[in-house]
């Protein structure tokens, strides 16, 4: 990741993108409408998200049991906040274009490899799936997959961005979707423990339920 300086927002506004361009970290200028930019904003929607989810979270930590009698504790407050520290650090480095023999200290793999163990380390704690589940339960639940699919979507976006980047961003991102799929599918099993709700999952081409009835009103 870049090397972090301060920053100085004296001005909010300063007219310098009324024109439909903006500048990056190297004074350059683009498209306020090319991929990099798109890409950028939607970092900034995925560390608001991260902030809803904190304001539904507690101070309690999650005790997720796992195989060998161990117990996995998960801070949400303190897990959302660092995702929301590392989205400013991607952002940090996809606003600097790749110069070539730059000395900067780019968003480091090590990242991708810790959520990748993270991940492994989880998906003990839950039983294999037969179908997709739907996106259903408590708002915590929800907000992990709303998380999620904003993040894929970001990735998607920096796949489109042509000029050189860093690889580890969107592998980056790519793991951090697969991992609030799993965090959704743990707060949905910690909540399934004080509550007889079961998850639910895709049936594939089945006539479900639509829970309309129509009936005449009583006299």
């Amino acid at each position: 990741m870049l090397e972090r300086g301060k920053v100085h927002l004296n001005m909010i506004v300063t007219k310098t993108g009324d024109q439909g361009e903006t500048y990056l970290n190297d004074g350059s200028r683009v498209s306020k409408s090319s991929a990099r930019i798109k890409a950028l904003s939607l970092f900034e929607r995925i560390s608001v998200k991260l902030g809803f989810f904190i304001h539904e979270c507690n101070q309690t930590p999650l005790q997720i049991p796992l195989p060998d009698e161990k117990i996995c504790q998960i801070d949400l407050i303190a897990l959302a906040n660092s995702f929301q520290q590392e989205m400013f650090d991607l952002g940090s480095d996809l606003c600097t274009p790749i110069k070539p023999e730059e000395s900067l200290t780019r968003f480091p793999a090590e990242k991708v490899e810790e959520i990748t163990a993270i991940i492994a380390s989880l998906t003990p704690a839950l039983t294999p799936l037969d179908s997709f589940i739907l996106p259903q339960g408590s708002l915590r639940i929800l907000m992990s997959h709303d998380i999620r699919t904003i993040v894929r979507q970001a990735e998607i976006q920096v796949w489109e961005i042509t000029d050189e980047i860093n690889p580890t961003v969107p592998q980056y991102l790519n793991r951090l979707s697969d991992f609030w799929f799993v965090l959704g599918r743990i707060l949905q099993f910690e909540e399934q423990e004080s509550s007889s709700a079961e998850p639910h999952q895709w049936q594939p081409n089945q006539n479900h339920e639509r829970g309309i009835l129509i009936q005449k009103a009583n006299s």
